[in-house]
């Protein structure tokens, strides 16, 4: 499946304060890949079924499974079923 970027890893590369970073949560059966682009740098972030990370504290755009993107400014909850975001 995907190797998705630690937790860790992912906030010091995008310098995130968790605190306020928008959570992903897969709900899906199968894993899935988002894009996120944040600062104009891309990152693909694998994320397993039933698994939460948390992305963009700063604002970003997240490029969903289904191909949709959506504008994140952190603190939003996100879950995806079927391929598509529900942001809450």
């Amino acid at each position: 499946m995907f190797k998705a970027i630690p937790l860790a890893a992912f906030a010091l590369i995008f310098g995130i304060g968790l605190a306020n970073a928008a959570t992903v949560t897969n709900k899906d059966s199968a894993a899935i890949m988002i894009v996120v682009t944040e600062g104009g740098q891309k990152t693909e972030v694998g994320i397993e079924s039933g698994q939460s990370v948390n992305v963009c504290a700063g604002g970003c755009f997240v490029t969903m499974p289904n191909g949709d993107r959506e504008t994140l400014s952190g603190g939003e909850t996100v879950e995806i079923t079927g391929g598509k975001a529900s942001i809450k």
